[in-house]
Formats: C-alpha cells, structure tokens, sequence
C-alpha cells in the first residue's frame, strides 16, 4: 500500500515550492498545505478540528516552522508521523532543536541551509528519492536565491529567473512545471523558450514597478534607525530591496507594506543592519537580513479608520 503523504510549505516563494515539488517527486500520493508566513498552525489546527490530519501515513513541513510545537508533541497520534525541517534564525531561538521532529539548521557544508536543500538532504540519505543532476541544480539555485546567496556569494542570475519565472506563472503553475521539468529531464536543468519569454516580459514588469515604488517611499526614525517605507506588492519585495542597495538609497532598512500579502517585510539597506530584531520588536520573525511581521485585523481596521476620518475632516 502506497504511504498517504502530506506536506504543509511556505506559499510565498520557491523555497516553500521546493518542499512540495520534492515531495510529488518522491511520494506517488501526496497532497499539499501552502501557508503564508503567520498561518500554519492555524491550518494544522483545521485538520486537526476535522480529523483528516489523521489519515496521512508521514507529515512534511517545510521552510517553515511551529510557533508552538507542543500542539504536536502531545498529540499521540501525529508526533511520530510529522517531520519539519527550516533554516530560520528564529526558528533557532525559539526552539534551539529541543523536538525530535524538527529539524532547524542555518547553515552547512554548502553555505546557508534553504527549506528545500534541508528536505532534499533527508530525503537523499534515507533512500526516498534518487538525485540527478536536475534535482541538484534546481535544489541549490532555490537555496541560492533564497538566502541571497546568488548575490553575496556567487554571482548566479539563474537562481533570480527562477524565481521570476515563480512570481510569472503563480504557485500552483510553478509546482507543475517543476515537476514535469524535474522528472523528464534528470540530465539538465534548463528553461525552456516559453519560460525564457516569460521571464523576460516580467523583468520588464519588474522593473517599472521599482522605479514607481522608489518615487513613494516615506522616511522614518524607527527605533533609532533611518527606515524607508513604502506600499508594494508583495512578490517585489526581494527585488525592491536590492534596486535600493543597488541604487545606494539614504537608509538603514527599508519597511515594505504589502496588504495583500498581510505582511510587513523588513530588508536590510545599510550593509550590516539586522532587521530580525526590528521584525522582532513588531511580533514578527524571520532571518538577520530578512524578516517580516503580521498586519493584523486590527491594524488594517486602524487604517480604514484613519482614511475615513480624513474624508469625513476634509468635507
């Protein structure tokens, strides 16, 4: 009987996307959670409410982690099915290892450790899936571009149209291409000319859209650091963050609003600037260099408030 798999991953990028791809690559039944930065327990809870959690034979989380874990641990029935393996700072803090199911690992051998490069490893030494070349270079341009290290460390502009071409085509498109890329071509790992045009066409897209994000910011003291803030969509907050280090802007960091994401993301400006504990300060997590925090109902709330009251003063 084929195991019943299930994998809960990070919605947001493709280091979430790669959890989820190695596992259809490795599992022949698996279905998938994908979660934004604040909600995966809330989304284990509803399988937990409605009992369905429980017919799953092995429970993946990747590239993220659980803000309380003992939901699990004293959960008979699901603390010897769940694994979860993420690479983040806080994750580290919080947790220091302290659950045999979780894996939390900054760093290895490679570099900086992704999601996706610390469920490959588990699932290469314990004989689930047989490597090849593809699966390797897909693996390490995901841990490339999602701890950066496509930029501070080698110069691969692959590991950046990879996630492009992620943020052209949206979560569920990517997963399937992937994985058809994945498990035809085991020899090469290469884009097609259709991904090719669509990554070009929203480099373009791209590129209008931080030049008018740059001509909006709003400076701030914040906690004692020079803060540019700015409204942005939230797929350009990586690319965004860049132009602006790129660009030399006058800033420590830079604070990005995304309301429909429901997130704010920090990013460091000022080579040297760690931006987890400002997260921090504002209930939110993440790495040294990149981190985030919820915008809460309330706080959308306060916002509508302060846009109608201005309306109503200005009649």
């Amino acid at each position: 009987m084929k195991k019943k798999i299930l994998i809960f991953s990070h919605l947001s990028d493709i280091d979430g996307m790669g959890g989820v791809i190695l596992a259809k690559l490795a599992f022949s039944n698996v279905d998938f959670v994908l979660c934004e930065t604040f909600n995966l327990l809330d989304k284990i809870k509803e399988k937990i409410a409605d009992q369905s959690i429980y017919e799953y034979d092995q429970i993946f989380i990747t590239d993220m982690w659980l803000e309380d874990p003992e939901v699990i641990w004293q959960d008979s029935k699901l603390r010897d099915k769940i694994l979860v393996f993420d690479h983040h700072e806080s994750a580290l803090e919080m947790y220091n290892n302290a659950y045999d199911f979780i894996t939390i690992r900054i760093k290895d051998e490679l570099g900086r450790c992704s999601g996706t490069s610390l469920f490959y490893q588990y699932l290469v030494n314990n004989n689930l899936l047989q490597p090849h070349a593809s699966i390797d270079a897909f693996v390490e341009l995901t841990r490339l571009y999602d701890t950066w290290e496509w930029v501070t460390v080698k110069n691969e502009p692959m590991a950046r149209d990879l996630t492009t071409l992620f943020n052209a085509v949206g979560a569920n498109a990517y997963i399937d291409l992937m994985y058809d890329k994945l498990d035809s071509r085991p020899n090469e790992f290469t884009f097609s000319d259709l991904e090719l045009s669509l990554i070009n066409n929203k480099n373009k897209q791209i590129k209008d859209k931080l030049q008018s994000y740059a001509k909006n910011i709003i400076y701030r003291n914040v906690l004692d650091l020079k803060a540019g803030i700015v409204f942005i969509d939230y797929e350009y907050r990586n690319d965004f963050a860049q132009y602006l280090r790129d660009n030399q802007f006058p800033m420590d960091f830079v604070m990005m609003i995304s309301l429909d994401n429901g997130t704010i993301s920090y990013r460091y400006v000022n080579a040297g600037i760690k931006v987890l504990p400002i997260a921090e300060h504002f209930g939110g997590k993440g790495h040294d260099y990149a981190a985030s925090s919820p915008i809460s109902h309330e706080t959308k709330e306060d916002i509508i408030d302060i846009i109608c009251k201005r309306k109503r003063t200005k009649k």
